[in-house]
């Protein structure tokens, strides 16, 4: 038999429990796992095992076309974000759109991210003092929630389910990401920057809100240094 289901993923521990998920529901010689982080190459031979379901589980690629189409029957991805929050940022915009709901959302692959037909969502409410980090644990463990659902479908049915849910929205794009960051006190008010901060404050090693002064970036660098996700 070939390869069943390929899973894409990160080495973070949330991606580890997805790997344990699908290894209890298929054999060994059914699964191909790729792991690696943003500096691991894109293998081009992937596409050659040609598997029944290839799945993006918080990838570190983008999937390319290749792949994509060498799925016999479907090209999934998790994604951290609902329907109102396709793209990069999805945390972020949550946070200074200053959203009441939040959820997670499992959908089909095209070429273009985050606007493939959507399979299933969850959804949660989002708490008076979140932050990214918390925003970010709740939505993983949402997601981990959908991929054992999914991988339920897989097993028990070889299908997958259709939601009547649509995208809300076309994807944020990295530069609207970081237009967010920006901060000018000469157009924003204490309120509108004190949420900017927060809508991109997530730990030390990212640099999230910033001014910017005689060219030279000023960063709000978080006080988080290792957080949780």
């Amino acid at each position: 038999m070939g390869t069943k289901i390929m899973l894409l993923c990160k080495e973070t521990l949330f991606c580890k429990y997805a790997i344990k998920i699908l290894e209890s529901y298929f054999r060994e010689d059914e699964i191909l796992v790729a792991t690696g982080d943003g500096t691991t190459p894109y293998n081009e031979n992937w596409p050659d095992s040609r598997p029944d379901y290839v799945i993006s589980f918080l990838s570190p690629w983008i999937v390319p076309p290749a792949l994509l189409a060498a799925a016999q029957k479907a090209a999934i991805n998790f994604h951290p974000g609902s329907p109102r929050y396709p793209g990069s940022g999805c945390y972020n915009f949550a946070l200074y759109e200053k959203a009441q709901t939040y959820g997670v959302t499992c959908h089909h692959m095209k070429e273009k991210v985050d606007t493939g037909d959507i399979i299933m969502t969850s959804y949660f409410p989002v708490s008076p003092r979140e932050t990214v980090e918390t925003l970010k644990l709740k939505s993983m463990t949402h997601l981990l929630y959908l991929f054992e659902k999914t991988m339920y479908e897989i097993y028990t049915k070889d299908d997958l389910p259709k939601s009547e849910e649509v995208w809300l929205r076309k994807p944020y794009t990295s530069k609207q990401f970081n237009a967010l960051r920006r901060l000018d006190p000469l157009t924003m008010d204490d309120e509108e920057i004190a949420l900017r901060v927060r809508a991109t404050d997530y730990c030390s090693k990212y640099e999230g809100a910033y001014f910017e002064v005689d060219g030279k970036r000023l960063s709000c660098r978080s006080a988080v240094e290792e957080p949780l996700v």
